[in-house]
């Protein structure tokens, strides 16, 4: 596997050459500074724009011509990372050379068709397309509360940093939607082109030439620069008082979110310790959580934990019955507290590190993963992979123990189930 970047007057190419695979995957990343109102406007707008353009302006037209090169597929989405608000639009075709000359160039066409031609009729959006999107979405951001998991974990995250990136979900609000209009959309559109940080990745057998000239040619992108900031949200100290809330729900199986923050962690513990920290915590197959809370105890339906790097936070996540609820709170602080103290065994640390290293080696067996992994690596400055195995094969009972002691619970939240019976 070959790697190359290379610098665009407005962001840079990052051609990833392989053999391995029959498909090429391309995705474009724009990267904003975090705004809790454009998380609306992204999500509304990646779905306009996938739905029609200029010149297919009907999704059946665009599903046809999908079909004409070789059933390829597209998408787009947006996530946030840190302090960004990152919006991703991929593609992903089959390798020219088992489908027809012209193939590589029609591909990129299409992508530059649905990222720079919408579907604008009199410098405003299409009003019909419009209002089924806009329909489709609002009902999305209605049924969060249908799911009870999904429900638990973004009302716990308003608690755990009040106004912070990290407190808001990604599925958009009501509130911002009803301030949308096609008008409105479309100038935002037009400011978001011009503004993103612009990165675009391209993996499979590609030579980089030819890449570079498409690219240049059918992704030029006028992006005027500004300051989006850093990635990483600054570390907090450790609250004086657990917030803890409880809510009655009418779903029958309770659950439980709880969300966790680091403080003072070195880079090595940030980039390494924390995977394995939590992967005997609550994030491996053979975890604590799962040993103690959920086979040895009963006390769950299901229990994992998961981290977040640049936001420097942690959740962990259960289903339980109500009257189980006090009990398993008191072993997850329990376990917790006793991996600051006690070393955990030789056995329960080396499953750890083989299975977080698994991920890490397979990563060259799928072109999603392999494209993933380079945009990371990018984004959070992160060693080659190679380094990272060795690092993570240094690591000790002792950092784990260490590291236990700069993790702290600041928030509790239960969607009660409706059995409510006390403990």
């Amino acid at each position: 596997m070959k790697e190359k970047t290379i610098d665009l007057k407005y962001g840079k190419l990052h051609v990833i050459k392989t053999n391995k695979f029959r498909t090429i995957i391309v995705k474009v990343i724009l990267k904003n500074k975090f705004e809790k109102e454009n998380i609306t406007k992204d999500n509304m707008l990646t779905d306009y724009l996938t739905m029609s353009t200029k010149k297919y302006d009907t999704k059946k037209k665009l599903a046809l011509k999908c079909d004409e090169l070789y059933s390829l597929y597209f998408g787009a989405h947006t996530k946030r990372r840190g302090n960004f608000l990152i919006t991703t639009f991929s593609e992903s075709f089959l390798d020219p050379k088992y489908t027809e000359e012209g193939m590589l160039d029609e591909s990129f066409d299409l992508l530059h068709e649905l990222i720079f031609n919408p579907n604008v009729k009199n410098a405003s959006f299409d009003e019909n397309l419009f209002n089924i999107i806009k329909k489709d979405l609002k009902t999305e951001i209605e049924t969060i509360k249908e799911d009870s998991k999904i429900y638990a974990i973004t009302e716990m995250i308003k608690y755990l940093g009040e106004g912070k990136p990290y407190s808001y979900h990604g599925y958009g609000y009501l509130e911002d939607l009803e301030e949308l209009t096609p008008k409105n959309l479309y100038e935002f559109y037009k400011e978001f082109i011009k503004t993103s940080d612009v990165d675009i990745y391209v993996v499979g057998d590609v030579e980089e030439e030819q890449i570079e000239k498409i690219v240049r040619e059918k992704l030029n992108f006028k992006t005027i620069k500004k300051d989006k900031g850093i990635l990483n949200l600054p570390e907090e100290k450790p609250t004086k008082k657990i917030k803890e809330i409880e809510v009655d729900s009418t779903f029958t199986q309770s659950k439980l979110a709880i969300g966790c923050k680091f403080y003072s962690l070195t880079e090595f513990e940030k980039r390494y310790v924390l995977n394995i920290y939590n992967a005997i915590l609550g994030g491996g197959f053979n975890s604590l959580f799962m040993q103690e809370i959920r086979e040895k105890s009963s006390l769950a339906y299901y229990i994992n934990s998961s981290i977040n790097k640049p936001d420097n936070t942690m959740v962990i996540q259960s289903g339980i019955s109500y009257k189980n609820y006090k009990k398993t709170i008191k072993l997850i602080k329990e376990i917790m507290k006793r991996m600051t103290k006690v070393e955990v065994s030789d056995e329960l640390l080396e499953s750890a590190k083989v299975e977080y290293l698994s991920v890490l080696e397979e990563i060259d067996d799928n072109i999603e993963d392999i494209l993933e992994y380079n945009y990371l690596k990018d984004l959070m400055d992160l060693e080659e992979l190679e380094v990272r195995c060795e690092k993570i094969k240094s690591i000790t009972k002792k950092d784990i123990m260490e590291i236990s002691k700069k993790v702290y619970i600041d928030t509790i939240y239960l969607l009660k189930g409706e059995n409510n019976e006390e403990n």
